[in-house]
């Protein structure tokens, strides 16, 4: 039976994102909400979120994991946060609950929404058909409605019995430079036609602490074989430049803030650490390395449960390796092997790959798209939405 839309007090919402890539396709979502109906909408994220008028529950970098290991020195941080959504569920009484990947935490809140009768919404959902396939169950009983922006995943999920759309991926949208080469080197400061080479750490905090050190020791290497060029690194927002100061100091790195995009499309090559940064680099033509390092523990656990060929997206999308990929026993000398030989190749050598990986993401105007499902989904849910308060 269909709940009564007269009765909600309010136009609420809660979202929740876990990570800052989550937090960003977020903003963009609910940027996208917005302009359709207004809600009055919180949730947990951070800067990204609250710039979109988000009043924020909790900041997500109370929480934030790497590996399955790491879960246990954050069980208490978790456990509260838990606690204080919940209660601020209880208290708000949203229309409605939107998740953001992030599920080890975001599917006990759905299975909290589903006792109160509140539907709830996965915009990205976690990536079960690679790993910890037990949780579809979880998904099939909590989850009204998965948004897909991959393009295999909506047949994953429908065939699990999931009501799902594919919206299309809104990396097509988003990712876009803001520079040409010219204008990216004058604002660097660099004079003539050297190689760039671009090093993505991660957008964590742990990321960063294990990965900074094989970076460096990957570009000591490179400078060996290659003589001059520039490395250039692109520091996530959340990331203290702090923590990066003096390895890049001593190497010559050159730190960038808010040039990402720009970042990949002018280099010759990238190193980057497995994550959404990887399919960024993809579209952008970027010729890469993947990295990843995780605990012994989440490494050991993760053989047992990942049922995929490759980690990274573009990989995963095309099946067959376009970018090397390295994974947990870093070996310098190997990476900045992988690095000649995608500096070789350059971006002609990806060119192919590249086009039909786009061409599989779909077309231009994802969040929008996915706005509009959310407000379909809801106007069914409930009736007229102006009729709410």
């Amino acid at each position: 039976m269909k709940d009564s839309i007269q009765k909600k007090q309010s136009k609420n919402i809660v979202i929740l994102t876990g990570e800052l890539s989550g937090e960003i396709h977020g903003a963009n979502l609910i940027k996208c909400i917005k302009k359709i109906e207004d809600f009055n909408i919180s949730g947990m994220g951070s800067k990204k979120l609250r710039q979109e008028g988000v009043d924020l529950i909790l900041d997500y970098r109370e929480i934030s994991l790497m590996g399955i290991s790491e879960l246990f020195k954050k069980a208490i941080p978790i456990i509260s946060a838990l606690a204080r959504i919940k209660k601020h569920i209880r208290e708000t009484k949203p229309l409605l609950i939107i998740l953001i990947d992030f599920p080890g935490f975001n599917l006990r809140i759905a299975k909290f929404a589903k006792g109160l009768g509140i539907p709830v919404v996965y915009f990205i959902p976690p990536q079960v058909w690679a790993w910890h396939k037990s949780r579809i169950k979880a998904i099939k009983k909590f989850i009204d409605l998965v948004i897909c922006i991959l393009p295999f995943e909506k047949t994953f999920y429908e065939d699990n019995g999931i009501d799902a759309k594919f919206i299309g991926h809104p990396f097509l949208e988003t990712v876009r430079p803001a520079l040409k080469r010219d204008e990216f080197l004058k604002i660097l400061g660099i004079e003539g036609d050297e190689k760039i080479i671009t090093i993505m750490p991660g957008s964590r905090e742990n990321e960063v602490k294990k990965h900074i050190p094989v970076l460096m020791d990957t570009i000591r290497i490179l400078k060996k074989r290659l003589g001059n060029f520039y490395s250039v690194l692109p520091i996530a927002d959340n990331i203290s430049e702090k923590l990066l100061h003096d390895p890049i100091k001593e190497e010559k790195i050159i730190p960038l803030k808010g040039l990402n995009h720009d970042a990949l499309y002018n280099c010759d090559a990238a190193v980057i650490a497995s994550g959404s940064a990887t399919l960024e680099a993809a579209i952008l033509g970027a010729p890469s390395v993947v990295i990843y390092k995780i605990s012994s523990l989440s490494y050991f656990l993760a053989r047992l449960l990942v049922d995929v060929k490759f980690i990274s997206l573009p990989n995963i999308i095309l099946e067959k390796e376009l970018y090397p990929e390295i994974i947990q026993h870093l070996d310098p000398e190997k990476i900045a092997e992988k690095v000649l030989d995608m500096l070789n190749s350059g971006r002609d050598g990806i060119k192919k790959d590249v086009e039909y990986l786009k061409a599989r993401l779909g077309s231009y105007g994802a969040y929008d798209r996915a706005a509009k499902e959310i407000l379909d989904f809801l106007e069914k849910r409930y009736g007229t939405l102006s009729k709410v308060t």
